[in-house]
């Protein structure tokens, strides 16, 4: 299905190689993809946890949104208990996420261009993410995306597994009736388009251009912005 090109520049952008070939399902991972989520929350989570470290130990903002990007939060909090020398109970994660959904509230925005790409796709979408449904929900609700995705959320929650992990992925192309081949998922995160090589679908990696790089590393086709699908799958 799917081959090797260059698509047509957007403004004050590169040209990129990018697959082509019309999917019959894409994939969309929620935050960083949908919704500029991921720095609110994280940035909620890092906070956090530096309130609890010792000034020599307290984690760097900028490197670990990166290094917690697209994994499942109770992995990144056994990941800081280390690293911090700290115990996290499970009151830690309910108030994060009680902070995170409020940060969320107040400033959540849908990726710039989402609607537009949404209402030009002329295939079957859905949302994969590795996030719990109600978090899904509120994010899609916050931001007008919702009755986009209603009847079309896959949670890993729901499914006891998590990116890297594949499942979440098959699981959408098996409700759909739609083979690998001829899925395509988009991600921002290196676990997430871990997921989609480990299921053995083309994925296009979603972001700015000094994380181009490590996206392309990770088996994705980059892009920096999300308009630029409807030109690669149109």
């Amino acid at each position: 299905m799917c081959h090797s090109a260059d698509i047509g520049e957007l403004p004050g952008q590169v040209k990129t190689a990018a697959l082509v070939g019309v999917p019959k399902l894409v994939i969309f991972d929620c935050d960083g993809v949908l919704v500029q989520s991921e720095e609110i929350t994280l940035s909620v989570l890092i906070a956090m946890l530096n309130a609890l470290a010792q000034r020599e130990t307290m984690l760097d903002v900028t490197r670990f949104i990166e290094h917690f990007r697209g994994r499942k939060i109770a992995d990144c909090l056994r990941e800081a208990e280390q690293l911090l020398n700290v115990s996290l109970d499970d009151k830690f994660e309910q108030h994060f996420r009680q902070q995170a959904l409020e940060a969320l509230t107040h400033s959540l925005k849908a990726t710039e261009g989402m609607i537009e790409v949404l209402e030009g796709l002329t295939v079957p979408y859905c949302v994969a993410s590795s996030a719990p449904r109600n978090k899904i929900e509120h994010c899609l609700r916050m931001t007008g995306l919702l009755p986009y995705f209603e009847g079309r959320i896959f949670s890993c929650y729901e499914l006891g597994r998590w990116k890297p992990d594949p499942l979440v992925f098959l699981t959408a192309c098996d409700t759909y009736g739609v083979d690998v081949s001829d899925a395509v998922v988009v991600e921002d995160s290196v676990t997430g388009i871990q997921a989609a090589v480990a299921a053995h679908i083309s994925v296009i990696g979603f972001g700015p251009a000094h994380r181009h790089s490590q996206l392309a590393a990770a088996g994705a086709v980059p892009i920096s912005d999300i308009r630029q699908l409807l030109a690669i799958f149109n």
